[in-house]
């Protein structure tokens, strides 16, 4: 089952970039199969995006069947693509994944802002209870945005990944539903 975010934009004022969460589209495809032939972008993502994509498999990660994917567009362009998978409804739990990789919108606060966007999407309207995520350790853009939203560290998996000629951690964390309202409300959960 796919589930879209469609036509909602997201202008908050901890993101100085304004964003609009869509349906990926076929077209997306190109720029999508750029930001995977960066090294710099790919670095810090899954083994499987460590090689270049053709446009054919790029069409099928981005428009193919998943269940909770969005394209992330901001100033008119395609900046990336965003969501929820793993999901599993009898536990209420979905694992959150985000991939910028258009550089101009690097440390300006989009991640954080489009984080929070689906947090709020899964929580509040697909009721969710928990949403889960990981990052590699070297990547401090992922741990900045996940310790602002409110996650919590749940544990690593040592020495789990090989990136830039060394072995890195992978950290694995989570937010429960009631966490994320009280973060947004400026409060600690009970």
């Amino acid at each position: 089952m796919y589930h879209v975010l469609s036509s909602i934009k997201w202008d908050l004022p901890m993101a100085p970039p304004a964003f609009f969460l869509r349906p990926p589209r076929y077209e997306d495809a190109s720029a999508y199969c750029a930001f995977i032939a960066d090294p710099d972008v790919t670095v810090w993502l899954e083994d499987r995006c460590q090689r270049p994509l053709a446009l054919p498999q790029a069409q099928a990660s981005l428009v193919g069947d998943a269940w909770c994917r969005w394209a992330i567009e901001s100033d008119g362009a395609f900046v990336g693509v965003t969501g929820l998978e793993d999901y599993d409804p009898t536990r209420g739990v979905a694992r959150f994944f985000i991939v910028l990789g258009e550089r101009s919108v690097w440390g300006k606060g989009l991640g954080l802002a489009v984080l929070r966007a689906v947090l709020s999407h899964g929580f509040d309207r697909l009721g969710l209870r928990k949403v889960t995520s990981d990052y590699l350790e070297s990547n401090k853009g992922s741990r900045i945005i996940h310790h602002r939203a409110g996650f919590t560290v749940e544990g690593r998996a040592r020495q789990d990944r090989w990136r830039r000629g060394q072995w890195v951690d992978r950290v694995f964390l989570s937010i429960l539903s009631e966490e994320f309202r009280a973060a947004e409300h400026g409060q600690r959960p009970a």
